[in-house]
Parts: C-alpha cells; structure tokens; sequence
C-alpha cells in the first residue's frame, strides 16, 4: 500500500472543494493557536511552572511563528502559479514545515535562547549607555 498525497484521511474531497476556506481556516488556526498557547503560558507562570514553559510552550509559539512567516511562501506560489494544486497538497505542505521547524527548534533550542539572551543583554547595555542623552 503505498501513500499518496492527495488523500488526507478520507476528507479530500470536502477538503478540496473548499479552496478559499482551507486557506483562510489554515492560517486561523496557526494563529489561534499562537493565542492559546500565549494564554496557557500566562496561566502556567502564575502556577510557577516555568521550567514546562521554556521547553515545551516556548518552543511551540517559536515553531508555529516561524511556521507562519515560511508557509506564506509556498502558499501563494501554490496557490497563484498553479490553480489546480489540490488543497490537500497545501495542506501537506503546511504539516511538512510545521514538523520541520518543530524540529529544528527542539534540535536547536539552546542556541536559540542564548541568541536572545545575547540578544537582550545588548539591548540593556545600549539602553544603560544612552540613559542621560
């Protein structure tokens, strides 16, 4: 039995009748997620559980932010160079970057924080230098 991407688990065909909507509910969902993530977060550090924060929930906000900016690329190629892309291939595509930047995160995600403690640690001495300016 070998895989093929144009069936998603038996819903192509609702799927690939609603062009528009997949699109517009895609990018909804990695949006709302972002949300619902930010407020789990918020929940859990008054909890004090900061520690599962800094490596499952920030790792997720940073994969599906990144997964945001990257899978606009590939839509709008798909969908304006080539109209009879299926959006189950779309779709495909979109669960495709997402595993790829979770695991790059997941594979990186020390050298991510040091980079934005680097980050901040600058903006700090900058902000100490230019105080009485």
């Amino acid at each position: 039995m070998e895989f093929n991407f144009n069936t998603f688990f038996g819903y192509e065909k609702e799927i690939n009748t609603m062009q528009d909507q997949v699109l517009i509910y895609g990018f909804a969902i990695i949006i709302f997620s972002i949300v619902g993530l930010l407020f789990l977060a918020a929940i859990l550090r008054k909890i004090g559980l900061t520690s599962f924060i800094s490596f499952i929930i920030n790792p997720l906000l940073l994969s599906l932010g990144l997964t945001l900016i990257i899978a606009i690329l590939p839509t709008i190629v798909f969908y304006t160079s080539n109209s009879e892309v299926s959006s189950v291939k779309i779709i495909y595509s979109w669960l495709t970057i997402f595993i790829g930047m979770l695991w790059f995160v997941f594979f990186n995600l020390e050298t991510i924080k040091g980079c934005f403690r680097e980050f901040d640690k600058m903006s700090q001495q900058k902000a100490f230098r230019h105080r009485n300016k």
